[in-house]
């Protein structure tokens, strides 16, 4: 890197060119040397943090003119190691880690430390410099998936062993650290330590952890790395969570559409909650005006071979069965106001005669009898609704004061619902949607041509499907601040994202029977439930009737609500995870208030059904941590979608050829940045940099398979 003619320090060009991340929140949080073989700089790595604990880390270079981000060419031995700048006295072993503020901290205490980067750096960096050399890896403690930091150590170690190194690993497991914690965070808590003492921390034996055979035959090969599965792991829905009047039908419907349980259950189980509405809540404390209603927002996430919209059809059909029954009392109820509307008529003609000749004989009190009479001042009844699909803020409006007991709206694709909260003029909309999952408020639409409309109360369910990539880049803007900022993604509690079976099997044939009986039977029960039949209490303060839970079961809520909030408080989880989580205070009693109902129970919920609504937090905060992973993995998900494109690009091609495509989870630039950048790490791409006599470009090519 020729720095010799740019006008400007390498420091006041990390600040031009981090400006933008500086606005939204980020410190600088250091700027780092990669040196070149011949101890010239090869580019500079610039790291800002938010306070929230993201990071932003982007690498610097310069054509002798000017400083951009990116890297120079990659030598042909893989990239440089980076080298702390003090002064040291060579010696073993050499402590390899991850980042470069972890290198600085261990080379003040005299140890010989480097890294390649990020977690995810190793394979494009050449450590032959360290080769037969005794090495210590101390990798970051990540013990929440997709473990980056045991990625890394894998990783290194396989390089190294195949350069004739003996490796040692630290045990970061004894060392107390958080999720995440490095060398940094121990040496904070213990200030006074010394080499010594970093030379003499626990070592994890050979074995207790082992090299992935294929990083190994990698490395040796040189060849391109299989990228890390993008994805954490979910738990598996187990069957029994289910309440017995819809689990037969719910499994026998996944079997059927050769589906995940996953996909037919928890429609089901908003379902239910819409059949419910807001006839019924759940007090969620003694003594304290803490009401839940059963307002629940889900959706099924799978690729558009998945059989997802399928598996949404088995609940949708259930609400429509019960509005179908609902809309022919209505009709009947229309004819019956009719005919008296009718016969009203006819009375006022007949009122009209006797009027005349009571005020012709001046008989006005005869004459007022008669108009009181013949008044007709009923109104018509309100068309019953359940179902929704595509309605505006206005027309919800009507359609929940007509239906004071909620509406579910069912999209097929939500991505679709989403785009239009986002199209210009729809602002306010939003806020609606906030207010309908809590079920209960006032909400006042003010619009020209329809005047006021005040709405009782917003009280709205939503079941629906979303493709991967449609839900990566919602979730990148709630992650990364800004407009989707507002909650309302955290807002889909019973958002799932499984893996799907293995094996796929032709099937034609119909449901069965018996369990679908059951089902709509439960349906049509809940539909018609009396809060007086359940032994449901009514209040003052209360605006529906309400259950509570038995004293064991309100022990057990207050144990789990303190280790839940206490967890929260400790500031560990990322902002958005710990909004999404916090929302559990609610969700536990409104699936405990369903689950109790849809199996018949009466009175005060017992422990046992608020124990299965627990569990049912516990599966859904790991298809949570799956959700938000897109926005959080580096790049990581973007790699492998630009990955699946191969075919479809012509080489060379740019980032912005990537961009303009238009593919479903890579309209992003920074995520498609990142995920370029993994992939030439991982030897998939080579980074070419043209120079056109302009500001030069980076182009990319696929390397041959290894």
């Amino acid at each position: 890197m020729n720095i010799a003619h740019v006008s400007e320090s390498p420091k006041d060009a990390a600040r031009r060119l981090a400006a933008g991340a500086i606005r939204d929140g980020f410190r600088p949080d250091g700027l780092f040397r990669y040196n070149d073989a011949d101890g010239m700089p090869w580019c500079y790595r610039i790291r800002c943090k938010h306070p929230d604990g993201r990071k932003w880390i982007r690498p610097m270079r310069t054509d002798g003119m000017r400083f951009a981000l990116g890297e120079p060419a990659i030598p042909a031995d893989g990239k440089p190691l980076y080298s702390p700048p003090f002064p040291l006295v060579d010696s073993d072993p050499v402590v390899i880690v991850e980042g470069e503020p972890c290198a600085d901290t261990l080379a003040k205490l005299g140890l010989i430390a480097t890294t390649s980067g990020a977690a995810d750096s190793a394979t494009a960096a050449d450590w032959s410099r360290y080769a037969g050399r005794r090495v210590l890896l101390w990798p970051d403690n990540d013990t929440s998936p997709p473990h980056a930091g045991a990625n890394y150590r894998d990783t290194v170690a396989a390089i190294l062993r195949g350069l004739g190194c003996i490796v040692d690993v630290i045990d970061v497991a004894a060392l107390n650290l958080p999720d995440g914690g490095d060398c940094v965070d121990w040496l904070a808590a213990h200030p006074i330590a010394t080499r010594a003492d970093v030379l003499a921390l626990p070592r994890l034996e050979n074995n207790q952890w082992k090299s992935s055979a294929a990083l190994q035959n990698a490395a040796n090969a040189c060849g391109s790395v299989p990228l890390p599965d993008s994805l954490p792991s979910v738990p598996t829905l187990d069957g029994r969570l289910l309440p017995v009047s819809i689990r037969a039908w719910c499994v026998d419907a996944a079997d059927a559409l050769q589906t995940p349980l996953d996909f037919t259950a928890v429609p089901a189980i908003v379902a239910l909650a819409g059949a419910i509405g807001r006839g019924i809540g759940i007090a969620m404390k003694r003594h304290a005006h803490w009401i839940e209603r059963p307002m629940l927002w889900a959706c099924v996430i799978g690729r558009p071979s998945s059989g997802k919209s399928p598996a949404l059809s088995p609940a949708r059909r259930m609400l429509e069965r019960l509005a179908a029954n609902e809309r022919k009392l209505f009709e009947a109820e229309m004819r019956s106001f009719e005919a008296r509307a009718m016969i009203a008529d006819e009375g006022k003609k007949n009122a009209k005669m006797t009027i005349r000749k009571a005020l012709k004989a001046g008989n006005k009190t005869e004459a007022e009898a008669a108009a009181d009479d013949a008044a007709f001042d009923e109104e018509p009844p309100t068309e019953p609704r359940i179902l929704v699909n595509d309605a505006t803020v206005e027309k919800l409006g009507e359609l929940l004061n007509a239906n004071p007991r909620g509406l579910v709206q069912y999209r097929d694709e939500l991505a679709g619902w989403l785009a239009n909260l986002d199209r210009e003029g729809r602002e306010g909309d939003r806020a609606f949607w906030l207010e309908c999952w809590n079920g209960t408020g006032t909400y006042t639409v003010d619009r020209i041509g329809r005047g006021t409309i005040p709405i009782e109360a917003c009280a709205v369910s939503i079941m629906g499907g979303m493709q991967p990539g449609k839900l990566a880049e919602y979730v990148r803007g709630a992650v990364r601040g800004g407009f989707f900022d507002d909650g309302l993604i955290q807002r889909f509690q019973l958002a799932v994202y499984p893996d799907l079976p293995a094996a796929w099997t032709y099937t034609d044939r119909p449901m069965n029977p018996q369990s679908e009986a059951t089902a709509w039977a439960t349906f049509q029960r809940l539909r018609n439930i009396r809060p007086e039949d359940i032994g449901a209490e009514c209040a003052d303060w209360a605006d529906v009737p309400f259950l509570r839970f038995n004293d064991e079961a309100q022990e057990l809520l207050v144990e789990w609500l303190t280790a839940l909030m206490q967890r929260l408080r400790a500031g560990k989880e990322p902002p958005w995870m710990e909004s999404h989580l916090a929302k559990f205070q609610s969700l536990a009693g409104r699936l405990a208030l369903v689950l109790h109902l849809t199996d018949n129970g009466t009175g005060p919920i017992p422990a046992e059904t608020l124990a299965t609504a627990l569990d049912w937090c516990d599966y859904l905060e790991g298809h949570a941590r799956r959700v938000y992973a897109p926005a959080t993995d580096n790049g990581l998900s973007t790699a492998h979608l630009i990955l699946k494109k191969r075919d479809g690009l012509a080489e060379p091609f740019t980032a912005r050829d990537l961009y303009r495509r238009g593919w479903a989870g890579l309209s992003d630039p920074d995520a498609i940045a990142e995920g370029l950048e993994l992939l030439v790490d991982h030897r998939h791409l080579s980074a070419i940099e043209e120079r056109t006599g302009g500001r030069p470009s980076v182009v990319y090519a696929w390397r041959p398979s290894a």
